[in-house]
């Protein structure tokens, strides 16, 4: 399994893409709604299509809340996204292939610092087509300097989401390391870096985070919450069959909202711990 620091140096030659990252970028964004529920929320049940498997989809609820109405604005139409929520992983990368002057990148922030960071920014191929209906739920278009980006202006958000990312990073690495704990404070530098170089790019092992996919995810994990959503009374026992399909993709959603999680149809540690599977 390749480390973040071997991905730097194999993808600098040009194929440049953050996909690489996408595991343990998924891991970070389940620590960041462990240390605050909810603080991001997928977007996937909305109409939109993500052009990449680099694609976090994932916003400030307030922020889905203004897309929402927004989609609404072009009923027959269905948002194609290049970006949306950003890892600090996946900034690492960005910004290490940008000081090594590869893969044409102009710019990129530090880890942390990043626009993309903060959960309220989404990018478009599509931006002529949505400019007004985005423009009118505050999700203010940024222009010719960089025209398929559209940032969310307005209220109801926070401003430390880079931080909590950087300390989910952290808090995520000393579980895994317990012999090599660095400190959680959310403050990109030195020591988180060369944590970050050392990890796994596909993510810590452990469990994963089940979702519904084609083709659907099986195994003895699914199976295991198939039955604890039997037990919390909304499964039926027949649709225990270690598939994650649609049927239980509904009920983990009733579920969630039942807890009043964001109703996402994915079974992370929140929802893990909720159905009391370890």
């Amino acid at each position: 399994m390749p480390t973040v620091k071997e991905i730097i140096d194999s993808q600098s030659n040009g194929s440049c893409s953050t996909t690489a990252v996408r595991g343990l970028s998924l891991q970070i964004i389940a620590e960041m709604n462990l240390m605050i529920p909810n603080v991001l929320v997928s977007i996937e049940d909305l109409k939109i299509e993500a052009t990449s498997l680099a694609v976090n989809p994932f916003v400030q609820p307030a922020a889905k809340e203004a897309l929402r109405r927004a989609l609404k604005a072009r009923p027959r139409a269905k948002l194609k996204i290049n970006s949306a929520y950003r890892t600090v992983a996946q900034q690492y990368l960005l910004r290490s292939w940008f000081e090594m002057g590869a893969c044409n990148i102009g710019r990129a922030a530090l880890p942390g610092l990043s626009n993309h960071e903060d959960g309220l920014a989404l990018d478009t191929p599509d931006y002529n087509a949505w400019i007004s209906a985005l423009e009118n739920e505050r999700w203010q278009w940024f222009g010719p300097g960089d025209e398929v980006h559209f940032t969310y202006m307005g209220g109801g958000v926070r401003d430390d989401i880079g931080n909590i990312g950087v300390k989910a990073f952290q808090q995520l690495w000393n579980k895994n390391n317990p012999s090599d704990r660095i400190t959680a404070d959310g403050i990109w530098g030195s020591q988180t870096a060369a944590r970050l170089n050392s990890s796994p790019a596909e993510g810590f092992g452990g469990t994963r985070i089940l979702k519904l996919t084609e083709p659907n995810m099986q195994g003895e994990d699914v199976r295991k919450v198939q039955q604890a959503l039997v037990n919390a009374g909304f499964l039926t026992a027949k649709d225990v069959d270690g598939f994650y399909g649609p049927s239980t993709k509904a009920a983990v959603e009733k579920f969630q909202e039942n807890k009043g999680l964001a109703k996402d149809g994915a079974v992370g540690p929140q929802t893990r711990r909720l159905l009391g599977l370890p």
